[in-house]
């Protein structure tokens, strides 16, 4: 299975979301043995723009599953676009959620499974529930 994670980017300590980026994919990778695409490590940063276009889009178009990593109180725009491109595109998608900020984020809920997690520690340990595993990322 192939995972698109979307995340915010802009306006984030870029250590600090290299080591959140970091630690779910391990959590995604190691533990369920599934590829995940995360733009923070994949991505050329000398593509111009009308090519990282196409190339997101594209790896959207071919992951099984989206994850759509919310954590901080205000919107990426860019992260709201990659959303409706797999709504638009019937992709499964799983939202994760920071408590702290889900009412900022109201209107997510009806686009796929939501995980609400307190900290990181706390989302590992709702990741790794096997029935969760068996029963929405394991089916396509």
């Amino acid at each position: 299975m192939k995972i698109y994670l979307a995340y915010k980017q802009t306006w984030i300590d870029k250590n600090k979301l290299k080591q959140e980026l970091s630690f779910l994919k391990e959590i995604l990778e190691q533990n369920w043995k599934n590829k995940v695409f995360i733009y923070f490590f994949d991505w050329d940063s000398n593509l111009p723009p009308e090519k990282l276009n196409n190339n997101f889009l594209n790896e959207i178009e071919t992951s099984d599953l989206i994850v759509w990593y919310i954590n901080y109180p205000e919107k990426s725009e860019w992260q709201l676009l990659e959303l409706w491109m797999a709504y638009a595109l019937n992709k499964k998608i799983l939202i994760l959620i920071n408590d702290s900020v889900k009412d900022k984020y109201y209107l997510v809920y009806w686009l796929g499974k939501v995980i609400n997690f307190k900290n990181l520690i706390d989302l590992k340990k709702l990741l790794n529930n096997q029935q969760l595993h068996n029963n929405y990322l394991g089916n396509k």
